[in-house]
């Protein structure tokens, strides 16, 4: 498995800190605060060296004051960078969200200010994409965070997550498959789409199982409301649930696999119709039928199971299976 290079000037001394981090970030953007050089700047980087491309996390001070960069031609580099933005807090369907994905060119000039808190970045050569991102040189622009658009951000963060688990081995097709994602999100056209489907279905199912997380509190909420968040037609949906009984038979079974969780949690100490209302069930018996027969035994069952410390056999299925060195040092390794 692959791992990543941390660095932090947390441990640094106050008036250091600043320093460390604009030194750190030298080779891709020239940083800095007005007047606040001296009052501390504790933050941490984590740089994934991917091979092809590097993936970083950035978490800086949330104290609101703004920081200024720009980039810089001292250094022999002209990679594209798309950084995502997002400080959401995970709303349901209609809640908003301030999540963006940026996307510009290294070797070209920038100029730009924020006081964001946590950024993810990746850094990729031109060599990656050939030809297929000229036509945005000397523009400075953004990923709209929704329809396609928003599939690259949920693929940043779900890479991000899953690097960890990721062999040294399969490091060239996470490659190709990023390649393609961001070639097809950014610039769409037929031929980039078909490349990346199998990048696109899988990002766009892990969207919908988020957005179904979200919302199972939701009695309004079904695949009507998914389609539309997901910006896919019904057919398509359908084709995307089918393996699994479809969308409203998939939304179901998450909504009593929650209501089973409760139930067996001994902390939890709602009456049981209350927990199934919780959960989008507003009638007992049907709560209790539909609870038996997904489980084979009824809730009040799962409830004194979970009392006496010994939990009745179960026939819950999971219906998904989960499909180093200086930040300069690894963009310049990416020209290699």
């Amino acid at each position: 498995m692959i791992k990543p290079s941390e660095f932090s000037t947390k441990t640094l001394p106050i008036r250091h800190q600043f320093e460390a981090w604009r030194h750190l970030m030298s080779p891709a953007i020239d940083f800095d605060i007005p007047g606040g050089r001296e009052k501390g700047f504790a933050a941490e980087q984590t740089v994934w060296d991917v091979g092809g491309f590097a993936l970083t996390r950035a978490k800086m001070p949330g104290d609101g004051q703004m920081r200024f960069w720009q980039h810089i031609k001292k250094d022999p580099l002209d990679h594209w960078c798309f950084v995502l933005v997002n400080d959401s807090t995970g709303t349901p369907i209609g809640g908003p969200s301030s999540r963006q994905l940026f996307f510009r060119s290294l070797g070209q000039r920038f100029e730009g200010s924020a006081n964001d808190t946590s950024v993810l970045s990746l850094y990729a050569p031109r060599e990656m994409f050939g030809d297929g991102l000229s036509s945005i040189d000397g523009v400075s622009d953004s990923v709209s965070n929704n329809g396609i658009g928003a599939l690259l951000g949920d693929y940043f963060t779900s890479l991000e997550a899953r690097l960890p688990g990721i062999a040294v081995a399969d490091l060239p097709k996470v490659v190709e498959a990023t390649r393609s994602m961001i070639a097809a999100c950014i610039r769409p056209n037929a031929e980039r789409l078909e490349v990346a489907q199998d990048a696109i279905a899988a990002t766009l199912m892990e969207r919908a199982r988020t957005i179904i997380r979200q919302n199972l509190r939701s009695v309004t909420f079904g695949p009507d409301k998914l389609g539309q968040t997901l910006g896919v037609s019904r057919s398509r949906l359908y084709r995307m649930f089918e393996p699994f009984g479809g969308v409203a038979r998939y939304v179901h079974r998450q909504r009593l696999l929650a209501a089973h969780a409760a139930l067996s949690d001994v902390t939890d100490k709602r009456p049981i119709i209350q927990i199934a209302e919780g959960f989008g069930f507003s009638d007992a018996s049907g709560f209790s039928r539909s609870f038996k027969q997904e489980f084979g035994h009824s809730p009040s069952e799962a409830r004194l199971a979970a009392a006496v410390g010994r939990p009745i056999p179960s026939r819950i299925v999971p219906i998904f299976s989960p499909a180093a060195s200086d930040f300069g040092d690894v963009l310049r390794r990416l020209c290699a």
